[in-house]
């Protein structure tokens, strides 16, 4: 295992999901009894800022970063180069799954009744880029409940949640560890799980599916992604820290809290799934209109 001091890079900003995880990561860590990681926030242009961060550190084994699914889309996007080929898969970590919310106003109170309000009116969901998880999943509810609805852009991951909370937008959707803490202050209440189960701590709200017939669900993955060039010596220290850091407490109380699972994929088959899922990805992007032109 790595005794140096590591630089986890944060991908997403203040009160969105990454730091969440990287904040359990580090406790974890410290709780094996490794020396302490520091934590770098790069969630300006989230994505983009962490890419450009581990790319100014090539072959480096003390620097790595917080990932999702937005490594892939924004390069797709922006016509970008495919980021994850250039850089160093670590390893996935968790399954993360996806709430269908309104705020406390809505006149919504489950699924059918969430479903006859939309398709009497368009109604309005956000997300903080067209063509991300927000948007696309959105529209998946939108299409499964026979309705329309306008897509709002918004500043980033945690104005989601403003904006629904001001009225700006009608419903969104959202992982758990972005909107239990509303949940649970009750200003927002969850319609559906979008799963194919109903997740353990809201063992009252349905799947989207049982509901209405029409399954629907998806999962989020999270991740840790290294730098150009890293060594496989320095990779292999990394898995081994984080091995140890999932057994410990404070990554156990994070899953718990936040409806995740432990999902790991280390190294070359990580690398193999974010190459599957660069292809998805194009194809939904594509199909929605949305992908660069020099990806297609």
């Amino acid at each position: 295992m790595t005794a140096d001091p590591i630089t986890l890079v944060v991908h997403g900003p203040p009160g969105s999901a990454p730091p969440v995880m990287a904040e359990a990561l580090r406790a974890a860590i410290t709780a094996a009894g490794l020396s302490p990681w520091s934590l770098l926030p790069r969630g300006d242009d989230p994505g983009i800022d962490a890419i450009a961060e581990l790319e100014r550190h090539p072959g480096a084994g003390d620097i790595l970063s917080t990932c999702t699914p937005v490594f892939l889309q924004v390069p797709l996007l922006r016509g970008l180069p495919k980021a994850h080929a250039r850089l160093t898969p670590i390893t996935r970590m968790v399954a993360d799954r996806y709430l269908l919310v309104v705020s406390a106003a809505c006149p919504a109170t489950d699924l059918p009744s969430f479903i006859a309000w939309a398709r009497r009116q368009p109604t309005r969901t956000g997300g903080y880029f067209r063509g991300g998880i927000n948007h696309l999943l959105g529209l998946d509810v939108a299409a499964a409940c026979d309705a329309q609805a306008e897509f709002v852009l918004v500043p980033s991951e945690p104005a989601v949640w403003s904006a629904l909370l001001s009225g700006a937008i009608d419903w969104a959707v959202g992982t758990p560890v972005e909107v239990i803490a509303h949940l649970e202050a009750g200003s927002m209440r969850a319609i559906a799980a979008l799963d194919t189960a109903r997740l353990s701590r809201f063992p009252d709200i349905p799947t989207f599916g049982e509901a209405t017939g029409k399954p629907l669900s998806f999962q989020l993955w999270r991740g840790l992604i290294g730098p150009p060039g890293m060594s496989p010596e320095g990779r292999a220290a990394l898995l081994a820290a984080v091995r140890a850091a999932r057994l410990q407490a404070p990554w156990r109380d994070y899953l718990a809290a936040n409806e995740q699972q432990d999902d790991p994929l280390e190294a070359d088959e990580f690398s193999a799934f974010l190459d599957a899922q660069w292809d998805w990805y194009r194809r939904q992007l594509g199909a929605a209109g949305l992908l660069h032109p020099a990806h297609a």
